[in-house]
């Protein structure tokens, strides 16, 4: 059902300006008043309120999306429970039992779930965002418009609920105040990473809640192919640049940690908070490191030397000796002018204090301005297969557990691209050498031809 109404800045729909059309929720009624305003109030059916369903009716004002909101998350969800056998009329402080909004609460305190047992903490709080977005999604079509995702009934969900889920999320429509009306904008990055966090829920709880259903209704489902831009890859000569810029701005500890990105190539979350003074060259190991990729719950011991001696990483262990000094505990890359303060974060991230130093250094250094600070580490990736290393021997020093995930880090850069064009060029000269060849060999051919023919 369509209203025609326009949003102001107090939030009221009023019938005097625009017309934007909205979907209301089932037995969501309104009327005009005589102010002019758009006045809603809940309605159950007639079947219902003769069956004992209270309240009868109720008045939900002016406000669009206040109204919403109410039915969608408390009237209609007390009628389903009425019409099932409750007797209850008051709604739990929690979600609905048996709907998606409570399948989503028990996953995220299920200890067994893969919410826990596959995610950091930051990675949790993620997927809790993706989550809550597909939860608060109002069906615009099908046999379910105008509900809520979260207010389904997990075991009545289908495939074509995940189909059209898919669908409405990935395109949605706004209001354009240059044109005057509506455009759709895609989002297909979101929408795919929201979907996948419902997919991997509906599978994860299969087992652990008996209404889910045997046939995953998000999987077995594509999304349309979206332009995506490269993370800019730092080259040798970017790390130098800002290794240099730090020693000027008095930033080493940043520059340092652009080095272990770039040589040791581990993720942000595994450098600012959790790389340890203990895990550099301990007592028992004074020729070794321990690295950890905390994506994918890797650790090992490296050594930082040869087996002749020589060094593997000369400027960093030189870098790393400096910071640790006569330390035995705490973060082992401290804040520059502390002993003991990390860049990072609890739960791993890096502070934004960092990230606004880091682009200072950056913009010193002069280097290009899509560079990141994972930007070192794909600039490693990428030097290790430029350097003609195997894909056993790239996933080795990056850590990937899958060639392909190793691969989209081997970034498209100049120098490979020159060198994969020089090839070209040297195979079509054999070519064309091959072509004058045969030529050649046709000319005499056909030159001895009369003589072979009168013989």
């Amino acid at each position: 059902m369509a209203i025609p109404a326009v949003v102001n800045p107090k939030g009221n729909h009023t019938v005097s300006q625009l017309s934007v059309h909205i979907s209301l929720p089932p037995h969501l009624r309104y009327h005009e008043g005589k102010d002019g305003n758009l006045h809603f109030r809940f309605e159950p059916p007639t079947r219902d309120r003769k069956a004992g369903f209270a309240p009868t009716c109720v008045p939900l004002g002016t406000n669009v999306g206040v109204a919403i909101k109410k039915v969608e998350t408390d009237l209609l969800p007390r009628l389903r429970a009425f019409r099932m056998g409750g007797t209850a009329l008051k709604m739990p402080t929690g979600p609905v039992p048996g709907t998606i909004d409570a399948l989503i609460e028990l996953y995220e305190t299920e200890p067994t779930s893969t919410y826990f047992t596959n995610n950091t903490d930051r990675s949790r709080k993620q997927v809790h965002y993706y989550l809550k977005r597909a939860a608060d999604h109002v069906f615009r079509g099908g046999h379910n418009e105008g509900m809520r995702l979260g207010s389904l009934r997990i075991d009545e969900a289908a495939p074509q609920d995940g189909r059209r889920f898919r669908i409405e999320f990935e395109c949605v429509e706004e209001f354009d105040h240059e044109t005057g009306g509506m455009v759709v904008r895609k989002r297909a990055r979101t929408a795919k990473l929201v979907f996948e966090a419902l997919k991997t829920m509906f599978f994860s709880m299969k087992g652990l809640h008996d209404d889910v259903p045997s046939e995953n209704p998000f999987a077995n489902l594509r999304f349309s192919r979206h332009e995506t831009e490269e993370i800019y890859a730092a080259c040798l000569e970017d790390l130098l640049l800002t290794m240099a810029a730090g020693k000027v701005l008095g930033c080493d500890s940043i520059a340092t940690m652009c080095l272990v990105a770039y040589d040791l190539q581990i993720r942000v979350e595994s450098i600012g908070s959790r790389l340890m003074v203990p895990h550099y060259k301990p007592a028992d190991r004074p020729e070794m490191m321990k690295i950890t990729h905390w994506k994918t719950k890797q650790s090992r011991w490296i050594h930082l030397r040869d087996r002749d001696g020589n060094p593997l990483y000369a400027e960093l262990e030189a870098r790393l000796d400096a910071c640790k000094g006569d330390r035995t505990d705490g973060i082992l890359i401290p804040r520059d002018g502390t002993a003991d303060q990390p860049w990072g974060n609890p739960d791993g991230s890096l502070s934004t204090a960092f990230y606004d130093k880091f682009h200072e250094v950056v913009a010193a250094a002069g280097l290009h301005s899509d560079c990141k600070f994972t930007s070192f580490r794909h600039g490693g990736i990428t030097e290790a297969a430029e350097a003609g290393c195997t894909d056993a021997e790239v996933m080795i020093l990056s850590g990937h557990l899958d060639p392909s995930t190793a691969h989209g880090y081997i970034k498209k850069t100049r120098s490979r691209r020159e060198k994969a064009r020089l090839k070209v060029l040297d195979n079509r000269d054999d070519e064309l050498a091959r072509l004058k060849r045969k030529r050649a060999v046709v000319k005499r051919v056909s030159k001895a031809a009369p003589h072979i023919a009168r013989s």
